[in-house]
């Protein structure tokens, strides 16, 4: 790490630290991840030059990935084996949710129909602002509505889980015996090589899926068990929430202000969507609720990995469903951009 992206590394976490120790003050739920966000998006806002060096991301990712393989229990594993069936109703929700945003953000906010597909498109973000660029669409207006649309799920879903009844997060993060330093050091390695293969045929965050795959196979052979230490754990939790912070840095207040309600309504109308689907997936298939609400919540893969890990709440099975509906969009985003370039959907 280099000295010019050190200092505004440094800066920016020492803000989402305390974010995390306020948060914590105020009792705010998932304290070292809402904390963070929120403080670090209001510096951002306020005109403070914010950013994270990829090196501190990647470690965090990592530990994250790591961490997935680490809930590998029996009940995780059950749900594994019901995701087939849970992936017909994600598909069905992405698209669904998908359609009606994207119909919404053209006939009340004015997107133009290019634009308001890539933000509606309920998450992949930096697939789809590839897209945008190739175009020269609006990639300001995109990137606020998908990001007011995270910060709102990572507010939103620890609070909801809370009302649902789900055991204090503090119990949950780093309960249990933990791994041996040796035991991370040989996961991160092996699943840092795994991240270089997944990178080379275009995964979706091939780090933390790199990580969850290896550290999956160890624990669910019994060769490296254990949790994730607190140390490691809360640390990895601050970092992702300062990065989600970040989003909002060098955005004018008036640019938000413009394209808030627009990522709220968005926010609104795919959560909406994606609720509806897990009850009815819980009803039908007699699945845990709270685990089909943050599986089928609508982006990001490692914001909600994250939420299932501190809440203990089947991280695999999650882990699996996001990467799938990134793999939806892969293919439908795409798809549906082809038709408005014939003059479809006009």
């Amino acid at each position: 790490m280099s000295l010019s992206s050190a200092i505004p590394t440094l800066k920016t976490l020492g803000v989402g630290v305390g974010g995390a120790c306020l948060a914590r003050l105020l009792h705010m739920p998932l304290p070292d991840l809402t904390g963070p966000a929120l403080c670090v998006s209001a510096a951002g806002l306020a005109g403070l030059q914010l950013g994270l060096d990829d090196k501190v991301r990647n470690i965090a990712f990592v530990i994250l990935g790591m961490s997935v393989g680490a809930g590998m229990t029996a009940q995780a594993t059950q749900m594994l084996v019901q995701l087939p069936l849970a992936f017909v109703a994600l598909m069905l929700s992405t698209i669904f949710g998908l359609g009606a945003c994207w119909w919404a953000l053209v006939r009340f906010f004015k997107f133009d129909v290019q634009s308001g597909l890539l933000a509606a498109s309920p998450g992949h973000l930096s697939f789809v602002l590839s897209i945008g660029a190739q175009y020269d669409l609006d990639l300001a207006r995109i990137t606020i509505v998908q990001s007011i649309r995270l910060l709102a799920l990572t507010l939103i879903t620890p609070v909801a889980a809370l009302v649902l009844g789900v055991p204090s997060p503090a119990a949950m993060v780093g309960a249990g015996a933990s791994m041996t330093v040796w035991t991370i050091l040989i996961l991160a390695a092996l699943g840092y090589a795994a991240s270089l293969v997944l990178s080379r045929i275009n995964t979706p965050a091939p780090l933390l899926i790199g990580a969850m795959l290896v550290s999956m196979l160890g624990h669910g052979s019994g060769v490296t068990p254990g949790q994730m230490p607190l140390w490691l754990a809360v640390p990895a939790f601050v970092v992702l929430g300062t990065l989600i912070g970040t989003r909002f840095g060098g955005v004018s207040v008036n640019a938000l202000r413009a394209a808030a309600i627009a990522g709220l309504m968005a926010t609104l109308i795919t959560t909406a969507t994606a609720a509806g689907f897990a009850v009815l997936t819980a009803a039908l298939m007699g699945m845990d609720i709270e685990a089909l609400l943050i599986a089928f919540a609508p982006g990001g893969l490692e914001t909600m990995v994250a939420m299932s890990i501190a809440l203990g709440i089947a991280p695999g099975f999650v882990a699996a469903c996001h990467l799938a509906r990134l793999l939806v969009l892969s293919v439908a985003v795409p798809l549906l951009f082809a038709r408005t370039q014939n003059g479809a959907g006009r």
